[in-house]
């Protein structure tokens, strides 16, 4: 491309560049008329931060976690926006302040993005209205917490409801064990048993001390009294000694029973206190939406360039297309070349003679 050919194309564009100007004008005056007739738009923000992980399951065994809060607390960031974008949530914000909208409108009214200087998350909404807009950002939030919370605690939901029917089915045998043992002590008459063993073992230990006392003094009659009275003496301190290692049996079974009901006591209250926790959403903290007390501009300069720069460019082509047919449609002039260039050759020759 020559010098020649960019003065041409300037030649066309100055030639038409009224029709680029008009172009120009009514683009720009069109986006500031719909600009001015549109209705004010206001925008609401609430901010929130995940401040820590959901808690961990009830578990009735131990077990090694490798796995840090730090690493946990982006996996529930995560998935607390899924839950605040979903379709549900914005369904319940609906319903919840009846409002004139779709799911799908009022998720393209709704920004959300993270700060890049802080663990904060924004949630911007527009509306014509500051006071709308405002409600609509806090109860988005706080529906998506709440829901949020459901969700998490479901896990746990049903480790307390297996923790519960575990329990209810210890407690049958804890009973069934308690009145075995007191059963048995009534039977056998069995208070004290280390006690009761103690005290017979004094007492046939005092009876033989007597018996050989008697035979020192060549009593062998009292002697063989204290033979009878020790032999009954063990006699029935064996039959204590196994009724003991049944009661030992009976004891140990009941505490084992009753060990396992205080650790699912335990359990049972902990997963109480985790989902009050988790429904609580105490760790999700949230800066509430404000009123705003000034609209949004309806004038957005991006679009107005756009639009500038789109007429310039429609304009430009528009002249070449008209300079285009233009030519076309004009008339062609005869030209004879030759003829001119013989006659010249004529008066030369005439002129030389």
């Amino acid at each position: 491309m020559n010098l020649q050919e960019l003065v041409s194309y300037w030649l066309v564009i100055k030639k038409r560049l009224w029709l680029i100007a008009i172009l120009a004008g009514a683009t720009i005056g069109s986006i500031l008329l719909v600009a001015y007739l549109s209705k004010p738009q206001y925008q609401a923000d609430s901010s929130f931060q995940v401040t820590s992980p959901l808690p961990s399951d009830v578990t009735l065994v131990s077990e090694f976690r490798s796995v840090t809060s730090r690493d946990e607390l982006p996996y529930t960031r995560n998935n607390f926006l899924a839950v605040l974008q979903s379709e549900w949530v914005v369904g319940q914000v609906i319903d919840r302040l009846a409002l004139d909208t779709t799911v799908e409108d009022l998720l393209a009214k709704a920004v959300i993005e993270a700060d890049a200087s802080s663990d904060f998350i924004h949630l911007s909404i527009t509306a014509d209205d500051p006071r709308l807009a405002a409600a609509i950002a806090n109860t988005w939030v706080e529906l998506a917490a709440q829901y949020f919370g459901e969700l998490s605690a479901g896990s746990l939901t049903a480790n307390k409801a297996f923790i519960q029917q575990e329990l209810a089915q210890n407690d049958k045998d804890l009973d069934a064990a308690r009145q075995s043992l007191v059963t048995f002590q009534m039977e056998n008459s069995i208070g004290l048993v280390e006690r009761f063993l103690s005290s017979q073992q004094d007492l046939i230990t005092s009876a033989k001390a007597s018996r050989d006392s008697a035979l020192a003094r060549g009593e062998t009659a009292l002697a063989a009294g204290y033979d009878r009275i020790i032999a009954d003496r063990e006699r029935e301190l064996q039959g204590r000694i196994q009724l003991s290692a049944e009661y030992g049996v009976l004891k140990d079974n009941f505490e084992r029973v009753s060990n396992i009901h205080a650790v699912l006591l335990d359990k049972e209250t902990e997963a109480d206190l985790k989902i009050n926790e988790i429904q609580s959403a105490r760790y999700i903290r949230v800066i509430p939406a404000r009123e705003p007390s000034r609209p949004l501009t309806n004038l957005d300069p991006r679009i107005l360039l756009v639009g500038i720069l789109a007429s310039i460019v429609v304009g430009v082509v528009l002249a070449f297309v008209l300079e285009f047919f233009e030519h076309r449609a004009a008339p062609t002039r005869p030209t004879t070349p030759s003829v001119s260039e013989g006659g010249r050759r004529d008066e030369r020759s005439e002129a030389l003679a």
